[in-house]
């Protein structure tokens, strides 16, 4: 199984549409990781239960606070191998992409590429790692962590 590296770009941008559009773009053809989305996520007594992704990206889409982490796996061997969508309590969202670690240019490709296509400055590559951002603040201080331990090397 090949090491990935993780490309997180936070936005703002927590429309169905942009969604919709970021998995077209970027993981065309692609699955669910996931039969069922229950709402809390995690929750062993759910106040409700979605049997498909676009169903839970049109509640967080409608609910700002609302906290999700959904994932989709690419199929017929695409790159990229993953796409992630992260809702932060805050009404932001982290958007993120996994391929293989061995083709770095292609991962720098992907991260310029998905800050153009969500307009956004701030993002970073990492390594075998969700995010653990809450919030944009948290965000920031993961990129800034992420830029200083790649510098030099």
């Amino acid at each position: 199984m090949p090491e990935y590296s993780d490309i997180y770009v936070i936005s703002d941008k927590r429309d169905e549409k942009t969604v919709e559009d970021f998995l077209n773009c970027f993981l065309p053809d692609r699955e669910e990781s996931a039969d069922e989305y229950e709402i809390p996520q995690f929750s062993e007594s759910p106040d409700v239960v979605y049997s498909k992704a676009l169903e839970l990206v049109k509640y967080c889409g409608a609910n700002q606070r609302a906290e999700y982490a959904a994932y989709w796996r690419a199929v017929n061997q695409g790159k990229p191998e993953h796409a992630m969508v992260f809702y932060l309590k805050d009404g932001h969202v982290i958007y993120g992409l996994s391929t293989d670690a061995g083709d770095e240019a292609f991962a720098n490709g992907l991260l310029a590429e998905l800050k153009a296509f969500l307009g956004s400055e701030f993002g970073y590559i990492g390594h075998e790692a969700s995010p653990n951002a809450a919030d944009l603040p948290e965000f920031m201080r993961e990129m800034e962590n992420h830029q200083r331990c790649n510098v030099g090397g």
